[in-house]
Parts: structure tokens; sequence; C-alpha cells
């Protein structure tokens, strides 16, 4: 199974940026845009993953989140990957002040690099994908749009879990499920 270990977001902050893309739409830019269901804040892209190997990553991320407290995030600002003159990744931000999330990603990094996956390369830029750019047509009037709103406030949350998703892709996008609940601070986790 394709895993991958996120941050859910607030049903508010995934309307705001639902709305955001909605405006965004009307670009009519080559951009394979984001649901709102489908937006999170990803800390750790495990790829494919053996069943066998689910049980040990559990009990790993558990050890890890047993140990940081809930946390509030901001979510703020837009962007793009590599860059605004070349896109291909369309972004809303994430602010965290106290370096709670950084530690997070890094403990997250330690402990599963243990059991054998490979450590991110690039340093932690948190960050919510709201649509991955397919060509140019149009695409300097929707950077323009993007410029615009590189500031905008999209919502506060208070982080207190974090989630294995399994990610299945299908013809109209990623298909997320649950595989796992991490409840921030706790030692007790479910499904």
């Amino acid at each position: 199974m394709r895993l991958f270990l996120a941050i859910p977001l607030e049903k508010q902050i995934l309307d705001t940026l639902g709305g955001v893309v909605e405006k965004l739409l009307s670009f009519r830019a080559p951009v394979r845009w984001v649901r709102p269901e489908g937006m999170h804040l990803t800390l750790k892209f495990l790829g494919e993953t053996n069943e066998d190997s689910v049980g040990p990553l559990v009990e790993a991320i558990k050890g890890v989140t047993s140990s940081i407290p809930p946390f509030p995030i901001t979510v703020t600002g837009a962007g793009a990957y590599p860059s605004l003159r070349r896109p291909r990744v369309l972004w809303a931000g994430v602010v965290e002040n106290s370096g709670t999330l950084k530690r997070l990603v890094k403990n997250i990094e330690e402990e599963v690099e243990k059991l054998g996956w490979e450590r991110e390369r690039r340093a932690f830029s948190p960050h919510i994908t709201i649509g991955r750019v397919k060509g140019n047509m149009n695409i300097a009037r929707l950077t323009a749009a993007i410029k615009e709103i590189k500031d905008a406030y999209w919502g506060d949350q208070e982080v207190g879990e974090l989630v294995l998703y399994s990610s299945e892709l299908k013809p109209g996008g990623a298909v997320y499920e649950r595989v796992h609940v991490f409840p921030l601070g706790k030692h007790e986790s479910s499904v």
C-alpha cells in the first residue's frame, strides 16, 4: 500500500481553501486542482509499503506523537514550487512559530529511518498543495492572481493528531483512507 503521514485540516480551513481554488479555476489554466477533502499537511511520504511493515511503523510513530503536545498552526499565504516563474505545485503556506512542527518532523524522520525508510533530502517546508500545474496556457494570469494572495490569511488550527493515510491513485485523483490516527501527547491511538 502507498502511505504518507499527515496533519488533517479542520473543515473551516478546507472550506476556505476550496473557495480559493474555485476563484483560481476561473483562469482556466492547466492545473489539476486538489479537492478540499484531499488537502492536508504532509509530514512524511512513505511510498509503497509492505503490510508487514505497518505495525512497526505505527509503533514508531506512537513513540514520537506521545511526547509532542498539541500545538497551533496558521494557514496563510500562497505560492508555487519551484517558483512563480516556473510553477509546478501551487500551495497555501503553514506557519508554526514554536518549533514544535519542525521537531515533530525531525523525530519522525529519525524513527522511520531506523525502520528502513530513506530520510528526506530537502529541508521541510510546511505547505498544503492546492494544485499541480500541467502546462503553460494562462499561467501568467494565474500566477499574477497568486501573487495577489501571497500574504492572505486562511485560518488557525490546533493540531491534535497525525494520521497515517493510504493513497490509491485513480483517474479522478488520489483517494485517501485513514490507516491509523495518532493523538498528540497521548499513548492510545486508533484506526
